[in-house]
């Protein structure tokens, strides 16, 4: 009886035991199921599946006339889930090998071979990604899900890829570093708000480290970024670049840099910065030096000593005399040099200190008016808006530096070197603004890279030019300062680089030592600049140029910066069709000459040119003659049996014109006809061959 009552008794404790056992499975099932379900599911979703940012489409950059700067690009990031449950084995061995094939010859990175063994040793091991891709363009990608076995749709092939963009600039190099990137610099950075957009969110799945989307749905849709419109001209910003380039390799200089801006609105339409790289030999688009650096300036802050005098006196400028001796002039322990000397106690007017860029001669009106009160003279500068940020939408931009007397390395002679561009600091675009502002009748405006703004939903937003100073001195002393500039090209330091230049162009030159606080050790280096506007008497545009230490070919801003401003101005004025027109309108004198050719042709440039004409274009060939600005032509005669003259005719025309009588013709050049092997009036022999000669 007791064995059987312990045999109950271990029965019935088994029997508890096992109800107990599963009550608490039954309880924990409820638990997973029905309490913390909620948590679960998010602690799954955070390791394999998560809500995830993807990026909007980023808006494009434009030059002013609509030429892309810089875009973004789809790429595609492309793989295959081989886990995927409704992979049909029969289905992916019948078509595996087409698949390599095609993969082998659309992304080249690996053999058809190694595609099919990489394909299906990841079948086999269940891989959940095997990379088919990292960077693949929008068309490779469209291309490659009409694939063999991909084609049959994501879930039955596996396909698992991730979007993504690259910035892409067209242009290449071109004013690279004035477009920047998104980090913070250049355009790109400037305008970032307005390009970026607003991110989507969406499903994501984690797939060997690879997210990827769940679907092709979103939870929010990305709103794109907005289109920008940059001021720059690309064909300006060209011939900047080049222009700059090509005078840094004749230098040897170390770098440079070169803006060209819209006197009324101040709107940049080039701005090229190159430096040398060491390792190549090459220049190339680096550091901001336009807007990020502010460095003594030299003579051309000489405009701004003048305007500072005139202000204060108003005096002819041929009748005021001073004496600048040999050149040379002592100030306390110092010596201010003219850069030749001349003969003894030699007497410049105003004009001829300024269009000469007599260093004595400006110290000296400057001692005259402001050495009893040097700390005027620098409120002279405050008022000229030269002290302050002009407030760029680039980032980076320098603070100008001007001493004052109240400043612990203000000296005894520091007035008189930072009235001829040492002892301050102002950047090329500072000083750019500032000559600007005199080419403007004294409005000094704001420097800007914008144009317009087109947003997909609100439309296009236009940007208006704004002004800093309304006027940063009298009308009367930029009537005399730009005298003064107007003097600097035609009998001063830059008359040589402007010499037989179709349209007048003001500026000032500047030479600045930088190294002079090492004289005697080092062998002297300099910065030189030509800051002005063109055309003088109407100015369209304003530009400065400066070039770092120049090693070879000179060293003055009349011989290195003068030539590129050359450069810039003439292809400005070649590209503008209604600059030129208003200048020849300007001109009562100019000849025109008319050459023979198409008559409607000719007729079209005289009216470009706002030459009156009673042609009535009927005629196909005539010959044309321009008197008291009205055009006259006449048909050109057939001769019959005569070779015509064709000298002056396009290609086109010639080539026209002596087939039609039955002659051969080899053509040899470029242009114009400017030679003919038959001599006009003679006989022609049908067949026989005629060279023409263009140029």
């Amino acid at each position: 009886m007791e064995s059987k009552a312990n045999i109950l008794k271990r029965v019935y404790l088994f029997f508890f035991l096992l109800v107990a056992f599963s009550l608490v499975i039954i309880a924990a099932t409820v638990n997973i199921q029905f309490i913390k379900t909620e948590r679960v599911q998010v602690a799954v979703k955070s390791t394999n599946v998560k809500e995830r940012e993807f990026p909007a489409k980023r808006g494009d950059l434009y030059a002013k006339d609509g030429s892309l700067l810089a875009t973004s690009l789809t790429y595609y990031e492309v793989g295959l889930d081989l886990t995927s449950p409704s992979i049909n084995e029969d289905t992916l061995t019948k078509y595996i090998g087409a698949l390599s094939d095609s993969l082998a010859r659309l992304i080249g990175k690996r053999t058809a071979k190694e595609y099919y063994r990489g394909i299906t040793e990841s079948y086999k091991n269940s891989d959940r990604w095997y990379s088919l891709s990292r960077g693949l363009n929008h068309p490779e990608f469209q291309k490659l899900r009409q694939f063999p076995f991909i084609n049959q749709g994501r879930l039955k092939s596996g396909l698992a890829y991730r979007k993504y963009t690259k910035r892409k600039k067209p242009f290449g190099v071109l004013a690279s570093r004035t477009i920047g990137s998104r980090a913070p610099f250049g355009l790109e950075g400037a305008y970032d708000g307005y390009l970026k957009g607003e991110d989507g969110k969406q499903l994501q799945r984690r797939k060997s480290g690879v997210w990827v989307p769940v679907n092709e749905s979103a939870i929010q849709e990305p709103v794109n970024g907005s289109d920008v419109y940059s001021t720059i001209d690309i064909n300006i910003q060209e011939v900047a670049e080049n222009a700059l380039k090509d005078q840094l390799f004749y230098n040897k200089a170390d770098y440079g840099c070169a803006v060209v801006m819209e006197v009324e609105t101040g709107k940049i339409r080039a701005i090229a910065n190159l430096l040398i790289d060491t390792a190549t030999g090459e220049y190339l688009e680096a550091r901001n030096y336009a807007v990020a650096d502010a460095e003594e300036p030299g003579s051309t802050i000489k405009l701004a000593s003048f305007m500072a005098i005139l202000e204060k006196e108003q005096f002819d400028l041929d009748e005021k005399k001073i004496n600048v001796k040999r050149g040379r002039y002592q100030v306390y322990d110092r010596k201010v040099r003219d850069s030749h000397e001349y003969n003894k106690n030699t007497i410049f007017s105003a004009r001829e200190v300024f269009e000469k860029s007599s260093n004595v001669g400006t110290v000296k009106l400057i001692e005259e008016y402001y050495k009893d009160n040097p700390s005027e003279y620098v409120e002279r500068l405050y008022g000229f808006g030269l002290c302050e940020k002009l407030g760029l939408d680039i980032i980076g931009e320098a603070t100008p530096k001007i001493k004052s007397p109240s400043d612990h390395d203000w000296y005894g002679t520091s007035l008189q070197w930072m009235c001829h561009g040492y002892e301050t600091q102002i950047t090329p675009l500072q000083i750019l603004s500032y000559y600007n502002a005199v080419a403007n009748n004294g409005k000094l405006v704001k420097p800007i890279f914008i144009e317009k703004i087109v947003d997909e939903q609100k439309g296009e937003t236009i940007f208006e030019p704004a002004v800093i100073k309304n006027s940063i001195c009298s009308q009367e002393t930029v009537n005399k300062l730009q005298e003064l500039l107007n003097g600097v090209v035609e009998h001063g330091t830059a008359r040589r680089p402007f010499r037989g230049s179709l349209y007048k162009v003001a500026g000032k030159t500047g030479t600045a030592k930088i190294n002079y606080a090492k004289n005697g050790k080092n062998k002297v280096e300099y910065r030189s600049s030509f800051a002005g506007y063109f055309p003088a008497d109407h100015p369209r545009y304003s530009c400065i140029v400066v070039v770092t230490n120049p090693r070879e070919n000179g060293f003055y801003g009349g011989s290195t910066a003068a030539p590129v401003f050359r450069k810039i101005s003439d292809r400005v004025y070649a590209l503008d069709k209604e600059l030129r027109t208003e200048l020849i309108a300007q001109e009562k004198n100019i000849k025109i000459k008319a050459k023979n050719g198409l008559e409607s042709e000719i007729i079209t440039v005289a009216k470009k040119l706002n030459v009156k004409t009673s042609s009535s274009g009927e005629n196909k060939y005539v010959s044309g003659v321009v008197n008291k600005n009205e055009l006259k032509t006449k048909p050109l005669k057939k001769q019959g049996d005569k070779v015509p003259n064709v000298k002056g005719l396009s290609a086109k025309d010639a080539l026209f014109l002596l087939e039609d009588i039955g002659l051969t013709v080899k053509i040899f050049g470029k242009g114009k006809v400017i030679k003919q092997s038959m001599s006009p009036g003679s006989k022609v022999i049908k067949g026989k061959q005629i060279e023409i000669i263009l140029g």
